[in-house]
């Protein structure tokens, strides 16, 4: 590579290795992202290879042929838990691994590119005039301004409890185990 002491080697018929744009880029308008295969496409748009799960679209995380949500990739070493490692430790979030919080005391995962938990002031917050909560769900504003998945049900604009995309009065979110108990 030619960028001063970097060590790694050109690629590509370039004079740059990957990470100084050296190689093949992705053949999509304004993605300067590097191709996989030869397919000519970074992993976001299509390129290498896809999770072997039929109706899954995503990029294989290793030799299992399976993305991180259907067991591919290093798994967290905490007996008997079966989620994705964070790629800087042992662990998955919830067990200790990624960046911690740098706010005294708070023993939760950092979000995003921040140093801080959510709690704390880290990730996207709330682009709502004066709110300082966090932005939910890919969105751009909290719970309360109207960000976060909404229920599935037409006329309803309550938040989306749990994968099924509904809110809880229409049976989204956990249900207590107890017979005929409508609690969560």
């Amino acid at each position: 590579c030619q960028v001063p002491d970097c060590l790694k080697s050109a690629q590509g018929g370039t004079l740059f290795c990957i990470s100084h744009g050296g190689g093949k880029r992705c053949g999509i308008e304004d993605c300067s992202k590097v191709a996989q295969g030869g397919t000519g496409l970074c992993k976001a748009h299509g390129g290498g290879r896809r999770c072997l799960t039929e109706g899954c679209n995503t990029s294989a995380r290793d030799n299992s042929g399976l993305c991180k949500a259907h067991g591919g990739g290093k798994r967290c070493h905490f007996e008997e838990c079966k989620t994705a490692a964070r790629s800087d430790s042992n662990f998955c979030t919830l067990h200790g691994g990624g960046k911690r919080c740098l706010h005294p005391d708070c023993p939760r995962a950092a979000w995003a590119s921040t140093t801080l938990c959510r709690s704390h002031g880290g990730g996207k917050r709330c682009q709502q005039t004066g709110c300082p909560k966090a932005a939910e769900g890919g969105t751009t504003h909290c719970v309360a301004h109207g960000g976060g998945k909404r229920c599935k049900r037409e006329d309803c604009s309550s938040l989306a409890r749990g994968a099924s995309g509904f809110c809880f009065a229409h049976g989204g979110g956990r249900r207590c185990a107890q017979e005929e108990c409508t609690k969560q």
